[in-house]
């Protein structure tokens, strides 16, 4: 489930290609301290990415804002970590009730309720990481990240006409 959770929280903020303070994580990997290191700095590179994708290349982020950036996104997911586990716990219960035949129109809409309060926490999250994301940006930057989602905004209702 943690690499499940993890992943979910990346590409949740990730979808939104855009916008806590910074904690650590300690992971114990083996090998010498050089690769894991290496695979850090890798993992730190494509959190970046995924986060401001597809123009994290033009907002050139500096590597101070590098390290800001990844410790909102990680100390979000971590929050986020028990509310997706959560999510995961209804989603077996409403499983085993649906298939054992016990589950009724009270409970799904129960069950619905709890899911959407969590979905609801989480889009939270969300959103005061992205918060925190533009404020790490500069003024040029965070130009670069408005047009972005102007452009998108204006593709979206395109193709809602079309």
């Amino acid at each position: 489930m943690k690499a499940t959770g993890f992943f979910l929280a990346v590409v949740i903020i990730a979808i939104s290609a855009t916008l806590t303070s910074a904690q650590v994580i300690i992971e114990l990997k083996p090998g010498p301290p050089e690769a894991a290191q290496s695979n850090d700095n890798q993992d730190d590179d494509e959190i970046v990415s995924e986060v401001f994708a597809p123009i994290t290349n033009d907002l050139k982020l500096t590597p101070s804002q590098k390290v800001r950036i990844v410790g909102i996104a990680k100390a979000t997911m971590l929050k986020a970590e028990p509310l997706f586990e959560q999510l995961d716990d209804l989603e077996a219960q409403l499983s085993v009730a649906a298939f054992t035949g016990q589950l009724d129109e009270a409970g799904i809409r129960e069950l619905a309720q709890n899911q959407s309060a969590l979905l609801s926490q989480i889009i939270a999250m969300k959103a005061r990481a992205k918060v925190k994301f533009y404020e790490v940006l500069t003024a040029g930057q965070r130009a670069i990240v408005v047009d972005q989602f102007r452009q998108r905004s204006t593709e979206s209702l395109g193709s809602i006409s079309n």
